[in-house]
């Protein structure tokens, strides 16, 4: 028998799954920064206290910026993005801006940039404003998974101008879900570590878990931060491809066709509809392609004739009218519902007489998802 040869190299390291936190088998070279609580960057400047999240290509984490006396938010990219990561771009366009925009204060803004080197190569870092949970934390903390109405108008108006801004910039966020708006958080800028660990609790070593939620009732201040722009481009690039949730995707994509704001347009709105009643507007588990596009026929009425022709499996849900297929199981579903049916029954009020929403509020909802 041959002898089996031995890689020269390290060998490939696996870890147990755990809940929360980010695929450990990413720290290796090109890879996650290794951080801990306690480090120091720019000659002590940015002192990591607790962890925000992770991401594909990056680690969130809650820094004590000790020259401006404030917290802020620092994310480390993997080495395999370099230093010329587009996001930074993308936030330096963002704070470029017209200053005099409603909608400025409503997005992230680029406080600070700089490279550091580890065990698995250089990785720029980007500092942002610290914000608190996300709108999709905030409703899951919550018993009724619906917010005060006032807070749900505010915050939809909010982000409408955030997005307004961003397009004003020539930027398109492409992931513009309820996980990337979060709520600012201004009760703990001015606190010390040890005030900041008696609100919110020290780190947790494993599993390391969300840091901060705030339930959907016991929202007060609700003003909003559009942010991460991970996956944002300027309008004037070709895209085709985007990573955001496949039920938060717009028609578009699905047909190669090339992407702009108004893909931004179409998220927002999916969003709002989330944000106002207790569901998403689009829900399935493991949805594909086919799946979606049954749902936004049956819930928005017909693709446009270019795209409804260049759909191959659209026999597998409609008939040629574009009827349901009554024998497909879908069609019972109660997400399979028409726009207008679905808006009377998002939580608020069956009744248009007892919604928590005027006629007008709901009559552009309306508008703005068709």
């Amino acid at each position: 028998m041959e002898p089996t040869e031995l890689s020269t190299g390290p060998p490939q390291l696996q870890y147990q799954w755990q809940e929360g936190v980010e695929n450990l088998e990413g720290y290796c070279p090109g890879g996650y920064h290794p951080t801990h609580i306690g480090d120091e960057h720019c000659d002590g400047r940015y002192h990591v206290v607790h962890k925000l999240g992770h991401g594909t290509y990056s680690t969130v984490w809650l820094a004590r910026d000790n020259l401006e006396a404030r917290y802020v938010a620092l994310k480390i990219l993997v080495a395999a993005a370099g230093e010329d990561k587009s996001e930074s771009k993308i936030l330096r366009a963002l704070g470029l801006g017209n200053p005099e925009h409603l909608g400025r204060a409503y997005v992230s803004s680029l406080l600070d940039e700089f490279v550091i080197n580890g065990p698995n190569g250089r990785h720029l870092c980007v500092v942002s404003e610290a914000a608190g949970c996300s709108i999709a934390q905030s409703k899951e903390a919550s018993i009724t998974w619906k917010f005060p109405p006032n807070v749900a108008r505010a915050v939809s108006a909010q982000a409408l101008l955030g997005l307004d801004y961003i397009h004003s910039c020539g930027v398109v966020h492409a992931d513009l879900h309820s996980n990337n708006i979060l709520f600012k958080s201004p009760s703990f800028t001015w606190c010390t570590i040890d005030e900041l660990y008696a609100c919110v609790g020290e780190p947790q070593r494993l599993p390391i878990e969300p840091f901060i939620f705030e339930s959907s009732e016991e929202i007060v201040d609700s003003q909003i931060i559009i942010a991460d722009f991970g996956e944002a481009f300027f309008e004037n690039e070709k895209r085709k491809e985007l990573h955001a949730p496949m039920l938060l995707l717009p028609p578009e994509i699905f047909f190669d066709d090339d992407a702009g704001p108004p893909i931004d347009v179409w998220m927002l709105g999916c969003t709002l509809y989330e944000i106002l009643g207790d569901r998403p507007l689009f829900e399935g588990f493991m949805p594909d392609k086919d799946h979606v596009l049954a749902e936004m026929v049956s819930t928005l009425g017909d693709l446009p004739r270019h795209w409804w022709n260049m759909w191959e499996h659209k026999t597998d849900f409609f008939l040629e009218d574009g009827s349901w297929d009554p024998d497909t199981p879908r069609s019972h579903s109660p997400y399979s519902r028409p726009l207008i049916e679905r808006l009377r029954i998002m939580g608020r009020g069956g009744d248009p007489t007892t919604c928590e929403f005027s006629q007008e509020e709901m009559a552009s909802l309306e508008k703005l998802l068709k």
